[in-house]
């Protein structure tokens, strides 16, 4: 989100480019992008795109051609390996909307998880060893897995 406010609603293509670039070559992180488990794309962040259009988020446009330029770069950069727009940069776009102050989006992505990372607790504890669950998400907007590439 962060990076979303210093662009405003009106950025142009060139100086989200070269913004991006400058925060690349002083090996600044980026936030929003590549993930653990999905190589090629995060099927909640797509969910959630399609949320944030739906509720009319004035920073879509903005957050859609910052995420195309990020993507476009990292792959220039580092074309052996996919690094797919994560879940928490569209969810920031959405908690916008949501009126949820942006210094508060990492509490609430932790709140989100609280009751997840209370349950593998407990489940380990029973089975007296680390699990790492693999989970499916197969709701509304759910895509199969051939889709996704």
């Amino acid at each position: 989100m962060k990076m979303l406010l210093e662009f405003g609603q009106t950025a142009t293509p060139e100086r989200v480019e070269e913004a991006i670039r400058a925060k690349l070559a002083r090996k600044e992180k980026i936030s929003g992008f590549g993930h653990r488990v999905y190589k090629t794309e995060d099927p909640r962040a797509t969910l959630l795109s399609g949320t944030a259009e739906e509720l009319g988020s004035p920073r879509v446009a903005t957050a859609k051609a910052l995420e195309a330029a990020v993507l476009a770069e990292l792959r220039r950069r580092h074309p052996e390996r996919e690094l797919p727009t994560n879940v928490e940069y569209w969810a920031a776009v959405v908690l916008d909307v949501a009126h949820i102050p942006a210094k508060l989006t990492p509490a609430m992505f932790a709140c989100a998880r609280v009751a997840g990372w209370s349950a593998h607790i407990i489940e380990q504890k029973r089975v007296g060893r680390l699990i790492r669950p693999a989970a499916r998400y197969v709701g509304p907007g759910a895509r199969s897995l051939s889709d996704l590439g």
